[in-house]
């Protein structure tokens, strides 16, 4: 086999935490992460003598700048293995939201390479390649639901969450994860008690209801200060019927907790407009999917 083809899907932080800097530079982490069913599709094609990535609707870059393509280059330095790579990425996520899209790119690359692979290698090693790509890359690995701890990389699976919809929306924003963690204080910093009370809720089957009760961002106020629209998208979204809203990861996107799918919908469609991109998504069990080979 030469060739996969594989979704790619995004995530919602349910709860992020920002317990505080640490010495290498980054930030300790205690988060919920959740893939959703909105999704990028990669086509990769072995062959040839060097990696080249396309995107034929824009949205992401088209060469080493890509994550995809970094990933694709941190495997090849491992297994000395493809000379040479075709990917084929169909963009669907918006850049710089929160969504985490550029990082699922990534860990599904590594993913369908180790498929193809004939001499695969272990799962640790591949771990170990997304997390020195970056901090949601390895979570991405195997998607679902997940508590993340320490930069977002020590991962604890948790159960599906039932009874969720969420309606995605975003402004024509592009914010970048450093710039927002620049605008940090002190003041943002928790002790992680939020993100472990709902880890335990998940762990005993809690679905929308009681989701909801620890739906938390800890980077609402910067984001919030700097740019307010942010805030006015989770007041449209409460307003429109969410249980619980929230900004994504580091912005821009906002999503809304919903119970019912019909609910969702409905949200989506009264909150979309020229400005405000918006739809509606489900929990997923995985991080990608393969669609054809």
């Amino acid at each position: 086999m030469s060739r996969v083809r594989l979704s790619s899907y995004c995530k919602v932080n349910l709860c992020l935490e920002i317990l505080g800097r640490r010495d290498d530079g980054y930030h300790e982490l205690s988060t919920i992460f959740q893939t959703v069913s909105l999704a990028d599709y990669l086509t990769l094609q072995v062959g040839g003598r060097h990696i080249e990535i396309r995107v034929p609707g824009a949205g992401a870059p088209a060469g080493p700048d890509n994550l995809a393509w970094r990933a694709a280059e941190a495997y090849q330095r491992l297994r000395g293995w493809p000379d040479g790579l075709l990917i084929e990425l169909d963009k669907r996520v918006p850049s710089g939201a929160g969504l985490g899209g550029g990082s699922s790119n990534a860990a599904a690359v590594l993913n369908g390479l180790r498929m193809l692979d004939d001499q695969p290698p272990a799962r640790a090693a591949l771990l170990r390649l997304a997390t020195e790509l970056g901090s949601d890359v390895a979570f991405f690995l195997e998607g679902g639901t997940a508590l993340g701890r320490g930069r977002g990389e020590r991962l604890e699976a948790l159960p599906l969450p039932g009874n969720c919809w969420f309606t995605l929306i975003r402004p024509e924003l592009h914010i970048s994860t450093a710039e927002a963690y620049g605008l940090l204080e002190t003041g943002d910093f928790s002790d992680g008690a939020r993100a472990e009370a709902m880890a335990e809720a998940l762990r005993r089957g809690a679905g929308a209801e009681v989701i909801a009760k620890h739906i938390f961002n800890g980077f609402t106020r910067a984001l919030v200060a700097r740019w307010s629209q942010l805030g006015e998208l989770t007041e449209a979204l409460t307003n429109a019927g969410a249980s619980a809203a929230a900004i994504s990861g580091s912005g821009s996107a906002a999503f809304g907790l919903f119970a019912d799918a019909e609910s969702a919908h409905a949200a989506a469609q009264m909150l979309r407009n020229g400005d405000l991109w918006a739809t509606v998504v489900e929990p997923t069990h995985r991080g990608f999917q393969v669609m054809d080979t």
